[in-house]
Formats: structure tokens, C-alpha cells, sequence
């Protein structure tokens, strides 16, 4: 999981539209010296009309003290939610200890939007995202859905499953395995796409997959991944009961991680992280004498630019 150490940003959800930058910087400013504050306007119903925002302090205590004292707190009778802020291309709220859902045959007029508004209903989604095609810029006919609350998720699931939405109907289910039974949040249980996704650059499509039964194959393997994009190589070291398999892009690799971590393959949970690409133009490969892998998560660098 991503440390928080250092860390000097909050996400503050929830937010009522008439709570402006200058009041949130005064609510927060009580507790600790805040050095910026940005909100975000719900103007496409991502977050069920209600706005989100970031604020900066000068220090990480500062920080951590405002996200003890101010999560839950009312600002005009509506409950926000505080969480430790991730980086990335745009900020958005560490969904990584979420609940997450897997949403399945979608049609491809369903976008971000559509499903955010048809699960927004369920108390504590925190996001919605359908996954994209890259090459083709269509969807690929399934997303994942986040929740704070494991109950949440649950009844989005029983309540979901096999409802319309748009021209179809559609499939929910939990999006790792390990999920269905978990009686708390926590990494090992549940990975964030969207953490997943940032731990590596955009040329990384190499997946390492380990606790694989002696004696598995390629061609044993190779199912398993198909469902998540074209697997243009596969590298075994049954003996040692691991294997690196690299697929066409960096998204369906990251997708393939959050999918099969944890799933029962031969009697055994699985464990997947990144593996080790060559970076373009030379660089890096796979590692001194074998196949490298990476630790799965990086810490962040919770660095903040604002505009």
C-alpha cells in the first residue's frame, strides 16, 4: 500500500455547492496553517451533484490532525467525507482500502457519467469508471464501481445485478475475489485500479504472477489473462512457481492485476504485481540474471501543482 507519510494534501468530499474555497480554507485553517485549497465543480454529476475538494497544508501533522477532526463533520447539513489525497495526473480521493466492484456488460453508451448516476444511490460510492479502449476510444464493456462502505457495495451488487442500464443488462460482482469476504478494508483484500495503474510508467505491461501450482504451463495460463487484452508473451519459471506475462497496454495489464490478485488458480490464491519492462529507447530490462519484478506498490511522492 501507499504510504502517507509526508503527505500534506487532503480530498474533502461531500461538498454542499454553496461551500466556497474561502470557507473550506477558514473550516480548515482552524486546525492547522493551510497553504491551498481548490474546489472541484460537480458539473457532470460524477459525485451525485455534490462538489469535492482538495486542501494543502504546510505539514503533514497539520494535515492528519484536520483529517481526525473534520471527516464527518456537517458543512450545510451535508456530511463530508476527508481522506489522504493521491497523486496523479489529476488529484481525486485514495480509493485504494474501498470496497470495489466489478460491472460487467455494459453497452457502449454507458460512459463515466451514466454510471456514476446509477450507483450513485448507494450511500458511500466514492467512484465510477468504465474502462476505455485506447486504440479505439470505445468501451470495453465493463467498469468498476468504489465504495467506503463494504455493506454499500454489497447492496449495490444484490441490488444491481442483472438491472438494465442502457441496452443491457448488467453483470456486478465483487472485483477481486478476496473482497466477498473480507469484515474490513485492506490492501491485501481489495486493489484500486486506479492506485495500480499509477505505481508504474506508461510503457510498463509486464505482470508478475506468483503461488502458481508446480507444474503450470503456458498454455494453462494463458487463459486467465485473455479476458483483459491481447497476452503477446509469457514467461514460465514453473520450477520456481512464478511467470511474467506481458499483455498489449499498460491499462489492460493494471486491469489484470486489480481482476486476478488473490483468485484461486490451481488450488492456490494468486499474487500479482508489476513486473519489469524495458523502458522505449533502451534502458532497464528485466532484471540481473532473471526476470525482475517490482514490490506492486510505490509509495507516492504527494507533490501538488494546482492550477
Amino acid at each position: 500500500m501507499a504510504t502517507n507519510e509526508g503527505c500534506k494534501a487532503l480530498y474533502v468530499g461531500n461538498l454542499d455547492s454553496r461551500v466556497t474555497d474561502y470557507m473550506l480554507y477558514e473550516i480548515f485553517s482552524v486546525v492547522g496553517q493551510v497553504d491551498n485549497v481548490k474546489i472541484i465543480m460537480d458539473r457532470n454529476y460524477q459525485h451525485g451533484g455534490m462538489n469535492y475538494g482538495f486542501v494543502e497544508f504546510v505539514d503533514h501533522l497539520s494535515a492528519e490532525q484536520a483529517l481526525l477532526a473534520m471527516n464527518g463533520r456537517k458543512i450545510f447539513s451535508s456530511e463530508i467525507r476527508v481522506n489522504w489525497a493521491v497523486q496523479g495526473a489529476t488529484q481525486k480521493e485514495d480509493t485504494s482500502n474501498h470496497f470495489h466492484i466489478f460491472v460487467g456488460d455494459l453497452s457502449p453508451e454507458v460512459d463515466d457519467s451514466i454510471l456514476s448516476k446509477a450507483f450513485g444511490a448507494f450511500g458511500t460510492m466514492s467512484d465510477a469508471r468504465v474502462m476505455w479502449d485506447q486504440n479505439t476510444g470505445k468501451s470495453r464493456g465493463f467498469g468498476f464501481v468504489s465504495f467506503r462502505e463494504k455493506a454499500d457495495a454489497e447492496q449495490a451488487i444484490s441490488t444491481m445485478n442483472g438491472e438494465w442500464l442502457g441496452s443491457r443488462a448488467i453483470r456486478c460482482n465483487w472485483a477481486n475475489q478476496k473482497a466477498a469476504g473480507a469484515t474490513g478494508p485492506s490492501p491485501a483484500q481489495s486493489l484500486s485500479y486506479e492506485s495500480v495503474l499509477a505505481q508504474t510508467p506508461p510503457h510498463q505491461t509486464t505482470v508478475y504472477i506468483g503461488n502458481l501450482p508446480h507444474g503450470f504451463q503456458q498454455h494453462d495460463l494463458a487463459p486467465y489473462f485473455q479476458p483483459y487484452g491481447y497476452v503477446s508473451d509469457i514467461r514460465m519459471q514453473a520450477e520456481r512457481g512464478f511467470a511474467f506475462v506481458t499483455l498489449d497496454s499498460h491499462e489492460n495489464a493494471a486491469h489484470a492485476i486489480v481482476a486476478l490478485n488473490g483468485v484461486d488458480i490451481g488450488g492456490r490464491p494468486a499474487r500479482l504485481s508489476w513486473g519489469k519492462d524495458r523502458a522505449p529507447g533502451g534502458g532497464a530490462g528485466y532484471g540481473a540474471g532473471a526476470y525482475g519484478y517490482g514490490s506492486g506498490l510505490y509509495p507516492s511522492t504527494c507533490r501538488w501543482s494546482w492550477s
